[in-house]
């Protein structure tokens, strides 16, 4: 495994260093002069690093209501996120149709192209690199040097969305240095069965708990799950999960007890609207972190002992308790140690 991602990041890099044998070197500028009449956005596929980059979609699209704002995504999924967002005039998936894909975006011009990624990507050079833009964006990166024509310097341990949002220093200083607004998830179809439970879902009264995670590092396993809310048995739980985990939540709703069975989602905004009337919340690093945050939902979260973790993914909601593994491992930590973090957030409400 680890050669393969060695290979895999040594193929980036070679990317990297012919496309600047092959590009013009961009001429460097610290800002944008005048007001965009068109902005593309390149998204990332991780539905975490979506929510967090909705910020800077709402706050471009009230520093500028006219402007075409176009985004670019590379998974269906980053597409069907986006595509009814209303501040976006227009999602394009770079895979999907090439023909039209070639008409409709990189036949054009846009004033300003922004790439968000803080890594190497190829996908993300690619189409730096084919779409035309009179003005460039990126952070700041030895592979990024020579092909933007602003390079955005910021420390890369400050957290996702205020690094999107100091995108807007290409326009104005940007003085805030903390959220511009919440983000958000943007509205997809709602089906007839999370309708019905939502109607008669009561605001603020069950406590929800996310069993699943982006890697296995993430996970906490279920006997704890259990255990935590056993510690709990006056408040109601629903269980969250990916659809990789369905026959565990499934299993754990029907052992009964104070877990209250749900819908099964079929999108994050499904997912959002659940989150939405919940009291707390009780979840890995993983995107429901920053889906609590839309709805300003107090949480506790559980993180690996990584610094990197912590501050570019910490919470936004207002109330959180973080309660960090002694390991790289979420499964190493206590029960005992969440127990007493959802206790402290309940104090606060």
């Amino acid at each position: 495994m680890g050669n393969k991602s060695a290979k895999k990041r040594d193929r980036r890099r070679l990317f990297s260093v012919v496309l600047k044998m092959i590009s013009i070197p961009k001429y460097r500028r610290k800002g944008f002069v005048g007001v965009p009449k068109s902005i593309v956005i390149l998204v990332s596929e991780r539905y975490g690093d979506m929510i967090l980059l909705t910020p800077l979609i709402e706050q471009l699209r009230k520093l500028f209501p006219d402007v075409v704002l176009h985004a670019i995504a590379f998974r269906k999924h980053s597409f069907d996120f986006f595509q009814h967002d209303k501040n976006i005039d227009k999602v394009f998936y770079a895979k999907g149709n090439y023909g039209r894909y070639v008409l409709e975006v990189l036949s054009r011009k846009y004033d300003i192209l922004f790439n968000p990624k803080d890594s190497l990507s190829f996908n993300f050079l690619l189409q730096s690199y084919l779409i035309r833009a009179r003005f460039k964006v990126a952070f700041k990166h030895e592979y990024h040097e020579r092909l933007y024509n602003c390079l955005l310097d910021l420390d890369y341990y400050n957290h996702v969305s205020v690094r999107n949002c100091f995108f807007l220093n290409i326009f104005r200083p940007f003085q805030d240095k903390g959220l511009p607004c919440r983000p958000y998830v943007p509205p997809m179809r709602v089906s007839e069965e999370i309708r019905h439970f939502l109607h008669h879902m009561p605001a603020s009264q069950y406590i929800g708990i996310n069993i699943s995670a982006g890697n296995g590092m993430r996970y906490w396993n279920r006997e704890k799950w259990v255990t935590l809310m056993r510690s709990f048995p006056d408040e109601t739980f629903i269980v969250f999960c990916a659809p990789r985990d369905l026959e565990q939540k499934t299993a754990m709703e029907v052992q009964g007890g104070n877990i209250l069975a749900t819908p099964v989602t079929k999108n994050l905004y499904e997912v959002g609207m659940l989150v939405s009337n919940l009291k707390f919340l009780v979840t890995p690093d993983t995107s429901l972190i920053h889906v609590a945050a839309c709805y300003n939902i107090p949480l506790v979260g559980l993180y690996r002992n990584r610094f990197e973790d912590r501050t570019r993914f910490k919470p936004l909601s207002d109330n959180y308790e973080l309660v960090i593994s002694p390991t790289l491992n979420v499964k190493d930590i206590a029960v005992s140690d969440v127990v007493s973090a959802l206790y402290a957030i309940t104090k606060d409400v």
